[in-house]
Formats: C-alpha cells, structure tokens, sequence
C-alpha cells in the first residue's frame, strides 16, 4: 500500500515540472482507513508546498476555514510525501510545523531533501514530535523514480551545478547540416514542436552566437509554460549582430564571452543593459559558466548549440563528466552524407572508443516518423 501512495504523490509532484525551480516538485498524499482522503503538490515557486496544499484541502472539504489546524480531522492518518518535509523559513514557511501540529500518526517520506538547510531536520522535528517517520530505501526502485523528478534540484544542491540537457536534431547518420550549412529543415514540424517545449520546462538555454546570426530564434517558452521567460545565454567572442534580433527582445540575455572579446563589443552590450561576463581567458569554459548560472538560482540548462559549440562542451565534459546530464536529439529518417557536410558534436573528441560516453535509461519514442531519442549520462 505504501507503494500505491507514493506512486500517487509521485504523479502529483509531476504535475509542478517546469514551474517550481529552484524549488523542487513535491507531491503529497493523506491517506486514513486504507483510502485517499486529501492530496496536493506544489504548484509554482511561492506558493504552498504540497504537504500544506493537501492538509488544507482536508481542512476545506470539512468546512474548517480558520487558519488553526485541526488536528481531530488526520488521527490515524499517514501522510506520503516525496520530498522530506521543509524545516526552514524560505518564501514560506516551515512545513514541519504544519505537519506536526496536524498530528499525523505516520509520515513516508520518498527522499531526504538534499538542501543543507533541511537535510535530516525536517525528519529530526517530526520524530521529536511523536510521529513515526519512514524513509524509502534510497536504492530501492520507488526511490529510484522519486529522485527522477527532480534531478535539476538534486544536482545543483549536491554539485553545485544546474541540469543540462544537450539537445539536437540530426539526420540518421548524424548530421545537422549540409556541406553548404543548409539545415531547415531537418526534424519535422512536431518534433520542433516538441523540442521547444522540453525547452520550455527549463530555466535557461544556451545558444551560439553563430546559430542567433544565422536562425535569429525567439527562444521562448510555450504552451502551458508561455508565462516564463527563459534567460537566454549567448555563447561567443565575435557576436557582430543586430540589437533588433528576437533573443534581445528584453534585458533576460547574459553574453557569455572570453577575455579576449573587443573592448568595443562589450561596450556596446553594456550600454545596451545586456549583461556581459567573461569565463575564460581565450574561450569560454563551460563549467565556470554553469557555476555562475547555479549561482543565479538556475537548476537546469537546455543547449542548443551547433557543432563547434556542442563539441567544446563535449571536450571539456570528457575532462569533468558532471557539465553534461542528459541527452536528446531528434532524428529524422533522413541521410545527409558528405565528409564535410556538419556533425552534431565537432570538437576534438575521443582517441579511443573506450574512451567514449556512456549513455543510460534511454528511451525511444516516434513523432511523426521522426525518432526522439532520450538517454542519461549522469542520474544524481
């Protein structure tokens, strides 16, 4: 039964993917006499968190509409929660409190939140309060999935770094442009579609400043997700465009550059109010990058780059296997061919095979005849 409920939260906290960073998705459930009587998940960033969403329910369903909990309505009753219950003041309050004074008999936790503000407190608090606290086995499969939900959260707590998935779409035989760069278009109409809504779930993209010249893309977020607005991160030293391009369309832009970009070219962003930073002496290092984007309460990055891009990162993953976690590209049932026609990671690469990355947890799935292919290189 503990299994059936905290698969139930697990469902609830998807339904906050893409809309709570940088807090974590969390669902809850309240079970009393083998039933579900109350459930909730959190929502957005700033508003509640599930465990308070689902006991106000309760309290709303029995017509109690003082802010005092009454603790009458959750005797006997467990609560499953994915996510370890806040112990801290933060953009709300602590949720172990509410919890507590609510008195549930049992609370069943999916994972210890890794945040080092909480991180035990919160199971601390509740055991001190007299409620029977339970922990999923971190290498059990229930916890497995609870910890897939929020990978972004996860990672940038314990690395220190946001998620980034590398996405392309590609040709079967690997390429993403022809020997002349025609690359529109390769994917079909849904797949892009797609595309831009797993962009859409993240806090920012990485674009080259080669494919804003050359596509001049919006790069906004979508569909159910329309209302964010993507900080859009410009990879490049020589970035000789128009101001009036759509990526400039608000201040949300942060240039990316190396030291050695023109004294004249930085001026000109910055008096524009165009954030402009240097990560590197002679290029920019993708992991100071990423540290700097964590720091600035971004959990996860989508990449969008092209080959030259895509293959320095690639490079400089081959040193630090944590810069890239996933990837997905899109590919359409279509050959390119041509020595010089355009691969998806450039670079340098491996020497050996041996040498190569190791992707896992793939999944396939088809758009309209194109392959949408999902795997992981890193699982936190």
């Amino acid at each position: 039964m503990d299994e059936i409920f905290m698969r139930r939260a697990i469902e609830l906290a998807r339904k906050g993917e893409g809309f709570t960073s940088p807090n974590p998705c969390v669902g809850a459930v309240i079970v009393k006499g083998g039933r579900i009587i109350s459930e909730g998940y959190h929502e957005r960033v700033g508003a509640d968190h599930a465990e308070i969403v689902a006991i106000k329910q309760m309290m709303q369903k029995s017509g109690i509409v003082t802010v005092d909990i009454e603790p009458t309505l959750f005797h006997n009753a467990t609560l499953y929660v994915t996510l370890e219950p806040c112990s801290h003041t933060g953009r709300t309050p602590p949720c172990v409190k509410a919890v507590a004074a609510a008195g549930f008999s049992k609370v069943v936790i999916g994972m210890r939140d890794p945040f080092k503000k909480v991180n035990g407190r919160g199971i601390s608090y509740l055991k001190k309060h007299g409620i029977k606290v339970s922990v999923l086995n971190p290498v059990s499969k229930l916890a497995e999935e609870v910890r897939v939900i929020n990978q972004p959260f996860i990672k940038s707590m314990t690395e220190g770094l946001p998620y980034l998935t590398l996405k392309a779409g590609l040709s079967l035989d690997g390429k993403i442009a022809s020997e002349t760069k025609d690359s529109k278009w390769i994917t079909n109409e849904k797949s892009r579609l797609d595309a831009k809504l797993e962009r859409s779930k993240c806090d920012a993209v990485i674009i080259g400043a080669g494919t804003v010249i050359n596509d001049n893309p919006e790069l906004a977020a979508i569909g159910q997700y329309k209302s964010k607005n993507l900080l859009r991160v410009i990879v490049g030293d020589k970035m000789l465009f128009d101001q009036d391009l759509k990526v400039f369309r608000d201040k949300n832009v942060l240039i990316a550059c190396s030291d050695s970009v023109s004294a004249k070219l930085k001026k000109s962003f910055i008096d524009a109010s165009i954030s402009i930073k240097s990560f590197g002496k002679k290029r920019v290092s993708f992991k100071k990058l990423l540290k700097y984007l964590v720091s600035k309460n971004i959990q996860s990055v989508f990449v969008e780059g092209g080959s030259s891009m895509n293959g320095s990162l690639f490079d400089e993953n081959l040193v630090d296997m944590k810069l890239i976690d996933r990837v997905l590209f899109y590919y359409a049932p279509k050959l390119i061919g041509g020595a010089k026609s355009i691969s998806v990671v450039g670079g340098n690469g491996v020497e050996k095979i041996s040498q190569s990355i190791e992707i896992s947890r793939s999944k396939v799935d088809f758009i309209d005849g194109d392959l949408k292919y999902t795997g992981l290189i890193n699982f936190f």
